[in-house]
């Protein structure tokens, strides 16, 4: 009996620990089944990313779509964008500004001069109506940032 919840506690503690950087987390599973979507394919990546430990072997080697630096559990640009919708707008709207240049930092730009610019040429494309989400936000500007 004592053997069962050990091998069961140690199951879910590889499968939970994938849980955080994504749905699926890190490991095989989740480079095989990148792009799918859907609850069953998240669980189906989910216990072959906890197989073997491949999630730890993933982390450790910086393999099997782990990312260096990457928060656990949240994407700070969508928590940033979320708390700061108006004033985002506001500077996307100039083409300047604090919240502009705080986003620009959050996402790595390498140019920020032209990262502005585009977003400033496409705010339409990126605040598409009054009641956009900040999801939506977001995904707009990935689109207008590709």
């Amino acid at each position: 009996m004592k053997k069962s919840v050990v091998v069961l506690a140690l199951c879910f503690t590889f499968v939970a620990s994938n849980v955080f950087a994504n749905n699926a987390g890190v490991g095989i599973g989740t480079v095989l089944l990148k792009g799918k979507q859907g609850k069953v394919m998240e669980l189906v990546a989910t216990c072959l990313n906890g197989l073997c430990g491949n999630g730890t072997f993933a982390i450790t080697t910086g393999t099997l779509g782990y990312k260096e630096g990457a928060v656990i559990g949240v994407n700070i640009v969508d928590v940033y964008v979320a708390e700061n919708m108006d004033s985002l707008a506001n500077d996307i709207a100039k083409g300047d500004g604090e919240y502009l240049d705080t986003l620009a930092h959050l996402m790595k730009v390498d140019n920020k001069d032209a990262f502005k610019d585009k977003l400033h040429k496409n705010f339409n494309s990126i605040y598409t109506s009054k009641d956009v989400t900040s999801k939506d936000v977001v995904a707009n500007i990935n689109k207008v940032n590709s």
